[in-house]
Parts: structure tokens; sequence; C-alpha cells
């Protein structure tokens, strides 16, 4: 896995390097067009002093020579010129030709121009080297009898010295290149490691929070800019973690509580049998099945509430009769309402809807057993229902609004004196995890009146579909 580091330098390199390759390319272009134009300059220049060195003196066509040796065109020198007619019959070359075997050049582009305008372009001499030419159609002076107005002038100047120059300009400008970039890697590194050097202390500072200290927080204000929006959330996901864990915590050290009760009342029964092996009777065996099933009972719900919460709880979809389902949850617990003469007071609004009966009926169960076993002894339950929508109301004299945040915990209750199996504080987180698997939830609020309202919604599973 490739770092950030070697990642930032390769790419800083790259577009250095880039920018470094741009760079020279446009100072290469811009000399080059600069050392060209100033070529064609000078052989302009020298093709004019030609043009205007030419007369017709007594009826013959001169060139003073003091200005052919001036511009370079005498014997021995490094230019050349040749006038020729329009059919392209030679008329007349410079004196650096004379002794040269070649003709300037062969390019049909040194023929005779259309109109009257310079023109320049490269191509090669008659000994094969490259060079610049300048063609242009003139008139001699005092060519009174116009025995001379087909002529055109033909200027080569060699431009392998303009080559050379601009071969070497290129070198120069990619070995200073090349070494500007090599002297840049270094450079680079280091810098990138001072501006990681932050990223590496959130690193070690992350890597030195252990579980069993996730109240330590990451200081912002030690970070740049950049990195603080990272420790601000880092700090937030640690706060969950942490409420997590104290949660985890939580719920093992009451489910323990939990189960130490009844197998207690198991080991009782079981060294008294023990004990008085003859004394058996049918009853014990009863205490003994209904302490087992009260421990099943509890089991079975901290088996749901792992299973919601690993996502692994099956969820079927089925026709449900809504009326039913509820009328059918306050039938069996129409004992404990009657023990604690409590009336129930149903608003039901009957008809189908698609869920999991499973789930349902064990929302509805738990949301109707608790309000009954806590609302006060002579009290009213009121039930108002229609499909997808169930709201429990009942008195809560005890409950206190800060009460809401932990309502929902698991083995959460007002009273610590009230436990047992009708007591395990569960069916309220338990109705609330089977909500969220149906896609769902469940709500509690205080009234004005001291009652709480807790309300649950599930949506229609073949309406979506």
């Amino acid at each position: 896995m490739i770092s950030i580091r070697r990642r930032l330098t390769l790419l800083l390199c790259l577009a250095i390097g880039g920018l470094f390759i741009a760079t020279g390319l446009g100072v290469f272009l811009a000399m080059r067009g600069l050392l060209q134009r100033q070529f064609d300059e000078t052989l302009t220049a020298k093709a004019r002093a030609i043009i205007t060195a030419s007369e017709i003196d007594d009826g013959d066509f001169e060139i003073d020579l003091t200005v052919q040796d001036f511009a370079g065109f005498g014997t021995g020198g490094d230019d050349y010129f040749e006038i020729r007619r329009r059919d392209g019959r030679l008329f007349m070359k410079s004196p650096s030709l004379e002794n040269a075997d070649f003709r300037i050049t062969a390019d049909p582009r040194a023929g005779a121009p259309a109109d009257d305008h310079q023109h320049l372009f490269p191509a090669t001499l008659g000994d094969d080297r490259p060079a610049r030419f300048y063609v242009q159609h003139f008139q001699p002076k005092d060519d009174k009898k116009r025995r001379f107005q087909d002529l055109h002038l033909v200027v080569a100047s060699p431009s392998r010295a303009l080559h050379l120059q601009l071969a070497l300009l290129a070198t120069v400008l990619g070995i200073a290149g090349i070494a500007a970039l090599i002297a840049m890697v270094p450079l680079i590194r280091l810098g990138l490691r001072r501006g990681l050097n932050p990223l590496e202390r959130l690193s070690a500072d992350v890597k030195a929070i252990r579980p069993e200290s996730l109240d330590q927080r990451l200081d912002p204000a030690r970070l740049p800019v950049e990195l603080a929006p990272v420790a601000a959330g880092l700090n937030e996901w640690l706060g969950r973690l942490e409420a997590s864990f104290d949660r985890e915590r939580r719920f093992s050290s009451h489910a323990a509580h939990e189960l130490r009760t009844p197998l207690a009342e198991l080991r009782g029964i079981a060294e008294i049998g023990a004990m008085w092996a003859d004394d058996a009777t049918p009853q014990r065996c009863a205490e003994i099945v209904k302490v087992a099933d009260e421990l099943q009972d509890l089991l079975e719900k901290l088996a749901l509430l792992a299973r919601a919460d690993a996502g692994r709880q099956p969820v079927a979809s089925e026709a449900i009769s809504f009326a039913g389902s509820i009328e059918s949850a306050l039938s069996r617990l129409a004992a404990l309402a009657a023990k604690r003469r409590i009336h129930i007071e149903p608003n039901l609004v009957d008809g189908l809807f698609t869920s999991d009966s499973a789930l349902w009926m064990t929302i509805v169960q738990n949301l109707l057993g608790n309000a009954i076993a806590h609302a006060p002894e002579g009290s009213t339950v009121t039930v108002r229902a229609k499909p997808g929508s169930l709201c429990i109301r009942n008195l809560a004299p005890e409950l206190l609004p800060d009460d809401l945040d932990h309502l929902f915990e698991r083995f959460w209750r007002k009273d610590p004196s009230r436990s047992g199996y009708e007591h395990s504080g569960l069916g309220l987180s338990i109705a609330k995890a089977c909500a969220g698997l149906l896609g769902g939830n469940v709500n509690a609020r205080l009234n004005p009146d001291g009652t709480i309202s807790v309300e649950t919604y599930v949506p229609d599973a073949g309406s979506s579909s």
C-alpha cells in the first residue's frame, strides 16, 4: 500500500516535472521564434542590399562588388544568391557560387514568384546543407528599355549555425530541468515530511486510545484547520463508541443480575429437594417449572435483542387483522389487568395490514403489558389504534421528562426495587427493536395531565411492495 507521502511526492514530482517541461518548451519555442526572426531579418536585409545595389549602366546589368563583399556574397562567403529569368534560366550568381559545383537550390519554391512580395522558406542548398531562402521579383534601377523586367532574386543563407544554437539551447534547458527536478525531490520530501507531521501526530494520538480509555478526546486546537474537522469527527465517534461500550457493560451487568435471581431460586429448590428428597411434591415441581419458564422467557428476550442488534432476526410478511391482534393481546393480559384493577378503554379501527405477525404481537404484548403493569392501580389505560399505528396512554405520576431518555434502555427501571420477571426492564427496548426490524419506530412523550403516551408506527409492508 502506497503511503500518502510517497503518493504526494510522486504527484508533486510529476506536476513540477510537467511544469518544467512546459516552461522549457515555451522558452525553447520563444527563443526559436526570436532567433529565426533575427535570422530572417538579416537575410532580408542582405537581399534588399543586393536589390538596391542592382542597376543598369550603359545598358548592362551591374551590382556593386563592394556591396556583395560586405553582404557576405563575395568569394569564399557563406551566403549565396542567384538572379534568374522568369523561365528559370540563370542570369547571374554571387561570387561565392563561382567556384562551387552546385546550384543554389532545385526547390520549386525558388522559381519565379507570382507577385512582388518577398517569400521566406527553409530548404536545402545544392550540396544538401540546410538553409533559409529569400525569393522576390525585382526591377533594377535605370532599366529604361525594360530589358530586365523578368528578373527575380534567390538568396540563401546556411542555417546550420542556427540549428546548432537551437540544439544547444534545448540541451541546456533539458539538463537544467532534469537537474532542478533531481534537486527538488529531497526538498519536496522534506516539505511533505514537515507538512504531514500533524497527520502523524493525529495518528499517534488515535493509536494511544485504548478500549479502557475511551474517555480520551483529541484536541483540534493543536491541529491545522484541514485536520480539525477530522479530529472533531473522531471525537464524536469516540463519544458514540464510549456510550455504546457503557451500554454493553450495563447490559452485561444487568443480564447477569437478572439471570442470577431465577438461577438462585432453582438452586435453592434443588438444595431443598436434595436434603428432603422424600418431601418432593407437585407444588415444588410446579415452582421449578415456573422459575424455569421465567428463565427461558428472559433468555428468549435477550436472544431476540441480540438477533435484532445483529440484523439476523428473520422478518416474515403476512396479512394481520389489526383490531384482532390487539384484542388477542388484551385477552392474554386480562388477568393482570383485573388483578391491578386497570380499566382498559379501547378505541380500535379494524383493518388488514401486512407485516410480521410474531414481531407485531411482541410489540403489542410488551407495550400493553408495560402499561398495565406500571399504571397506578385502579387507573385507566387508553388504547387508540388503526392499521399500522398504536397509541397507549396511561398515568405515570413518577416519571420525569429526563426519564424519557432512559425509557427504552435495556433493564432500566424508574424504581430499581421493582424487580422480577414482571419487571425485567426489557419490554420497551424489545418493542422498539421489533418496530425497527419492521421499518417503524416507538416514541414516548409525557402529557401535561401526568399521563405518558407511547406511540408506535409500523409501515404496511404490502403497500411498499
